[in-house]
């Protein structure tokens, strides 16, 4: 068997032993292995780790260097190591003079080293191996920099079956009747033992349990903190059967968060929890690169809300979901342009809140008083953006009496409204940023929440994701839905800008790398650099929750007014086309010559539907008419006006699109 010499820089209890431990004793029958310890800090009490090494490591083949380190030179000659493979880099531990010796050009062997720690300056290496062993992949990302070959071995993750909760918690002589928190680590700042006292303090019906040595050289941490130790805290100092803990205890609350001069790795206290298949409750720190985010049973603490993470402790342990409702909200897009509007936004928000959220209401028209008294907040933005949509260029019905085509662009129908939906998601994502909220559900108006509980399911999806929505194949590709999603708020307020003209709204296009400005285009791309981070539904998965979780009222705000050519002989077509499933408008359709009125009809639109009237080819100016009123109240809303004559027959015309009467 080859040789392969370990060099660690210590063995007392801890993450680094551990490990080292866990990779003897799986390559301990294809090595020959020896060990040296460059220096015992133990001090005769923390040696838990170190005496399961000595355990798998043959007693010959142990070392552990007094002062002279030079005599691990001595070793290594006398050994012939095929292999030296060093447990920290040498810059953290080893006499310069000791590492140029073994890392000489001219040697025999191959040097491997691993690291356990994330905050070393990479650039500041002075020795490099012929291979790096990480137990990260944060400190891939660190040496990026050095052209040495790389693997990450993660500690292993070996599901263990929970025994019977009472009887474990009797061995440990604990109370069954009792919920009980765990932490294991050592006590020093980054692990953050202070925090896990204060949740004890504030939380007295739990009992909660720190397992873990307290070192001389950290005590000027943990002295203050035993002097003021809850009565509901045990300490239970170094254990040789910390999986006891592990498997009885109803939470593991690792609290560790560490510095940008201390920071954490992969800590084995969790890969260790998520074996034994506890419930856990850990902060995101950025080294963990969002490892956690697909392990069942990992949440995250907040890191500035105590109140959140005790709500979420209770919840754990009272076996709920991590869900609070109190600091979530509904984001209402509406544009109550009319009646019907009105009445769909009044059933949205009355869906919305059966949740228990509250709402924030955004419009880019002025919100009556009874909207105004039924949402929570308001916010009326008066610069409604509009835009062309770039990719949609036209549309086409085919009836039993008529087929039409209509080019988008002629008479200005391509006009988009994906400007106004995004700067009224924005407008109310940040406000509810101001007010405290944490997750917030983006609905347009014309969808009525019937589930309160699909709700409750979302929230518990974005405890470790920053966005729900779906997937789905477009004609100009994949997009995601926006009538409906789901946010974490800081990742909204952090990805998109705030616009306030089309020109913002149409270079997102750029920014986000999308195939069209279409608004579910952008959303789609926007969320592709987190894509591990999103949930995705499926099309038929998505379109089902939706069918049995929501109403549809259906308002799409999608609708044409234009004239066209014809196969009608020496005449054109007047042309109306309308999507919404649900309305309550009134269209008069008329048609004036010098201010004589040469025809009139009344169109009640209530539902979607195409409308159109062949009419005689102009030898003057003929002014069409649609004049938009409410249908309920006569509330005149809008008009559009189209001027045709020979030159328009001649040159517009044609751009506008064909109606063919069958």
């Amino acid at each position: 068997m080859k040789k392969l010499l370990y060099v660690a820089p210590h063995l007392s209890t801890g993450g680094l032993p551990q490990y080292l431990y866990k990779k003897i004793d799986s390559i301990k029958d294809d090595f020959e292995v020896y060990l040296v310890e460059w220096v015992d800090y133990t001090g005769g009490t923390l040696i838990v780790s170190r005496n399961k090494i000595l355990k798998v490591v043959d007693h010959d083949k142990f070392f552990t260097l007094g002062e002279n380190k030079q005599e691990l030179i001595d070793i290594i000659s006398r050994i012939q190591p095929d292999i030296i493979h060093l447990e920290e880099i040498p810059e953290y531990f080893m006499d310069f003079e000791i590492a140029e010796q073994i890392y000489t050009t001219n040697r025999k062997y191959h040097i491997v080293e691993t690291s356990h720690d994330s905050s070393f300056d990479s650039t500041q290496k002075r020795f490099f191996p012929d291979k790096f062993m990480f137990v990260s992949e944060w400190q891939v990302q660190q040496y990026k920099n050095i052209d040495v070959p790389q693997t990450v071995v993660y500690y292993p993750i070996e599901y263990v079956k929970r025994p019977n909760r009472k009887e474990a918690l009797r061995a440990l002589g604990l109370d069954p009747n009792k919920k009980h928190v765990l932490h294991v680590g050592l006590f020093t700042p980054r692990k953050n033992q202070k925090e896990f006292f204060e949740y004890a303090r504030f939380l007295p019906d739990y009992e909660f349990h720190c397992v873990g040595n307290q070192a001389d050289n950290f005590k000027h941490y943990w002295e203050p903190l035993m002097e003021n130790k809850p009565n509901n805290l045990t300490w239970w100092n170094e254990r040789t059967d910390v999986e006891n803990f592990y498997q009885a205890m109803d939470l593991f609350l690792f609290t560790s968060r560490g510095t940008n001069t201390d920071k954490e790795t992969m800590p084995l206290v969790i890969r260790e929890a998520v074996s034994h298949q506890i419930p856990i409750l850990i902060y995101n720190l950025p080294v963990y690169l969002n490892y956690w985010d697909d392990f069942e049973g990992v949440n995250y603490l907040d890191f500035k809300d105590f109140s959140y993470n005790c709500k979420a402790i209770i919840n754990k342990l009272e076996g709920n979901e991590i869900i609070t409702p109190d600091d979530e909200i509904f984001v209402i897009s509406t544009y109550p342009s009319h009646n019907s509007v009105v009445e769909a936004t009044k059933k949205c928000i009355e869906g919305a809140k059966t949740s228990g959220r509250k709402v924030i209401l955004t419009s880019h028209l002025p919100l009556s008083k009874e909207l105004q008294e039924l949402a929570d907040y308001c916010v009326y933005d008066k610069n409604n953006i509009l835009t062309h949509h770039d990719f949609y260029q036209k549309t086409w019905c085919d009836y039993e009496g008529f087929k039409a085509t209509v080019y988008l662009a002629g008479e200005g129908n391509d006009i988009y409204h994906g400007p106004a939906v995004y700067s009224n998601y924005y407008n109310g994502v940040a406000l509810a940023e101001q007010l405290g909220f944490k997750k917030a559900y983006l609905l347009n108006y014309d969808y009525v929440l019937t589930n309160p509980e699909f709700i409750n399911h979302i929230s518990s999806i974005l405890n470790k994701k920053v966005a729900y929505t779906d997937v789905r194949d477009y004609p100009e590709g994949k997009v995601s839905s926006t009538f409906f999603t789901g946010v974490d708020i800081k990742f909204f307020l952090d990805t998109y800008p705030k616009i306030s003209t089309a020109e913002e709204y149409d270079n997102l296009k750029n920014i986000f790398g999308s195939h069209s400005n279409g608004y579910e285009d952008i959303y789609y791309h926007s969320l592709l650099p987190v894509k591990n981070k999103v949930h995705l539904e499926s099309k038929s998965s998505w379109d089902k929750l939706i069918k049995d979780n929501f109403t549809h009222l259906n308002f799409s705000r999608i609708e044409y007014f234009t004239v066209m050519g014809t196969n009608v002989p020496e005449s054109f077509a007047i042309y109306y086309q309308n999507s919404n499933e649900f309305d309550t408008r009134k269209i008069i359709v008329s048609a004036e010559e010098k201010g004589e009125q040469l025809f009139e009809e009344v169109l009640e639109v209530t539902r979607n539907f195409s409308w159109y009237k062949t009419y005689q080819n102009p030898k003057n100016d003929t002014l069409i008419k649609f004049k938009v009123y409410d249908l309920e109240t006569d509330e005149f809303l809008f008009e559009k006006q189209i001027t045709v004559n020979p030159g328009y027959i001649k040159t517009q015309l044609p751009l506008n699109g064909y109606l063919e009467v069958k």
